[in-house]
């Protein structure tokens, strides 16, 4: 009996140890790379390099080339001026400052390379990581006890962690997002709690400060606020009495808000010495972005790629457990329920909507403290069913959390792949232990992240010829010559720069989420360059930005009677838009007389 009053205390001690030991001893020396690599990128441009704004990325390449890091820098961005600024907001890194001092420390001491990257960083940013799951564990415990008993406090956080993404996500990958945001979601619902109990200064500030953390963390989280604003709030009469509840303690408000702006000031001085704007859209990457009309809820929900119900099933009684929670608790249904819905749409919004290399639907974790409140209210409807009904349950919810570990099984074993996963692929590899090279020709399309991908397989695809010198001749009669033997060519004069080729929609070119594109010519110049060569450019465009661009140079030969053949193989990119348009031209950036010939474009489809 006395165990049972401290069984959850126990089990989240358990829990806390587990993930700590698993953690400790799946340290990379690359922990700091991709997207962590990013957010981390303020701390040793600030103390190490004295750069804090920025100005130079010279340390960062020389860094990544020695440590291979990352496939591009993807993570600098730049301003309007085509100078580079941080891609990420700073807070994470406001997170990793502590530990980042910790790490820089070690290394001086312990006679590693205190260049911000060394193994001493490595440990101390994973070290940080594991204390922020912890906290966001004693604040999730804290909540459950709340609302539940020790026992369904207790089974509700092993479903968390052992039958979810989180797992993953908590533990491998602990430096990404998910794991910070989920503990500022679990610290402002207890604070919440806390302040509509009694409200005092200290609850409030500890709530505003989380939010703008959870803001400068991604900004799509500032949605968070809508727990506190909507607490209780479930009537008009009940949201009369919030306000009025706001408007007596009015003074907290304003002192709050006064705080949370002061925190942002750091981050608004950035972007207006950077950018000379307040506030600036540093993710400039045309091909991502929010779609706000185009969601893709149902390759979110379903999908084999990365559906999250999917990989995920068990979080279906979550799901449900909101009707439960709008019959049994009615004041916090409003809150709760509209920051899951907001936050679910917008993540369904992003063009990736598969975000990278995830295990299900990583952002969705920041959501993962209101639906363990919304579990919890399932079980305690299920606590009064029979013993059969109990039973059924019990064991379905057994196998989903085993399901869920021998997925995470797979995907650290290479089976499950995190990028490619089709359903043939997952049919195929289902509680498979091992996979097959025939499996593997299942997959979506291999993409490089480093440069362009090899056409190695063209058995499998259908070509087909979409554009040719027939076609454009009637479009460039004025540019069509006749060589001595009576065959045609097309001629280029300096003032002639660009040289339009082929122009259609996506949709227009395939029904297919891939294509692949052979451009062939034959060109000749009188000219020898070594510098502002031609380029024959193959890329789509999205609201005019441009993504997917691929230009190599034209290295030509010295005469004009010497006719080069040349040759451009394109994969289309992870299409935005199908509306998104592919671009194929010339261009003449020497601006030189230039000749071609025999232009052809072939499309490949899959079979």
């Amino acid at each position: 009996m006395r165990i049972y009053k401290r069984l959850s205390f126990i089990i989240l001690g358990l829990i806390c140890l587990f993930i700590s030991l698993y953690r400790i001893n799946h340290v990379s020396e690359k922990e700091i790379s991709w997207d962590v690599l990013g957010y981390y990128l303020y701390l040793p441009s600030t103390f190490i390099y004295h750069d804090a704004l920025l100005t130079d990325t010279g340390w960062l390449e020389k860094i990544n080339k020695e440590k291979d890091l990352t496939g591009t820098l993807y993570m600098v961005s730049t301003n309007d001026e085509g100078k580079p600024i941080y891609f990420f907001l700073m807070g994470m890194a406001l997170f990793y400052l502590p530990f980042f001092f910790a790490g820089h420390i070690s290394a001086i001491v312990l006679g590693f390379p205190p260049d911000g990257f060394s193994l001493p960083y490595q440990y101390a940013m994973v070290i940080g990581a594991i204390i922020y799951t912890i906290i966001g564990l004693i604040f999730l415990r804290k909540i459950l006890r709340y609302f539940f008993s020790e026992g369904i406090t207790s089974l509700v956080m092993i479903i968390l962690v052992f039958g979810t993404n989180y797992i993953h996500h908590l533990t491998l990958k602990d430096l990404e997002t998910g794991n910070v945001l989920f503990m500022l979601v679990s610290i402002i619902i207890w604070f919440t709690i806390k302040w509509h109990q009694t409200p005092k200064l200290k609850y409030l500030i500890t709530i505003g400060c989380s939010i703008t953390l959870a803001g400068l963390v991604k900004p799509s989280e500032i949605f968070v606020a809508l727990i506190p604003l909507l607490w209780n709030v479930y009537s008009t009469l009940s949201f009369r009495e919030k306000l009025k509840l706001f408007k007596q303690h009015k003074k907290d408000l304003f002192i709050t808000l006064s705080i949370c702006f002061l925190m942002i000031v750091p981050q608004l001085t950035y972007w207006l010495i950077r950018t000379g704007h307040l506030f600036y859209d540093s993710y400039k990457n045309p091909g991502v972005g929010l779609d706000f009309l185009s969601p893709h809820i149902w390759n979110v929900l379903f999908s084999f790629r990365k559906g999250w119900l999917l990989y995920t099933p068990v979080m279906i009684f979550a799901l449900i457990g909101f009707y439960f929670l709008f019959k049994q608790r009615k004041p916090i249904f409003l809150a709760l329920i509209s920051y899951f819905l907001v936050s679910f749409y917008i993540i369904s919004c992003w063009t990736e909507w598969w975000y990278g290399s995830s295990f299900s639907n990583r952002p969705l974790i920041s959501t993962y403290p209101v639906l363990a409140i919304c579990l919890g209210y399932f079980f305690l409807v299920l606590q009064k069913k029979n013993l059969l009904v109990k039973s059924l349950f019990g064991s379905v919810i057994l196998l989903l959390i085993l399901f869920n570990q021998f997925q995470w099984w797979q995907l650290k074993n290479n089976i499950l792949e995190p990028y490619r996963t089709t359903k043939a692929y997952y049919q195929a590899t289902f509680l498979k232990t091992s996979v097959t090279e025939t499996d593997k020709e299942l997959l979506l399309i291999n993409r490089s992240f480093t440069g362009p991908t090899v056409f190695t397989n063209k058995g499998n695809y259908t070509p087909s010829v979409i554009l040719n010198d027939t076609a454009l001749k009637s479009k460039y009669l004025s540019n069509i010559h006749i060589d001595a033997t009576g065959n045609y060519f097309y001629h280029l004069s300096p003032n002639e720069e660009f040289f339009p080729i082929l122009e259609k929609r996506f949709n227009e070119l395939t029904s297919q989420d891939h294509i692949w594109l052979i451009a062939s010519l034959e060109i000749r110049s009188p000219m020898i360059l070594k510098e502002n060569l031609p380029f024959l450019v193959m890329t789509m465009e999205h609201n005019k930005g441009v993504y997917g661009y691929l230009a190599p140079e034209i290295k030509l030969d010295s005469t004009k009677s010497d006719w080069k053949k040349y040759e451009l193989t394109y994969l289309t990119p992870e299409i935005r838009n199908t509306n998104d348009r592919f671009k194929c031209y010339l261009w003449n950036s020497s601006k030189i007389n230039m000749d071609f010939k025999n232009l052809k474009i072939v499309r490949f489809e899959k079979k």
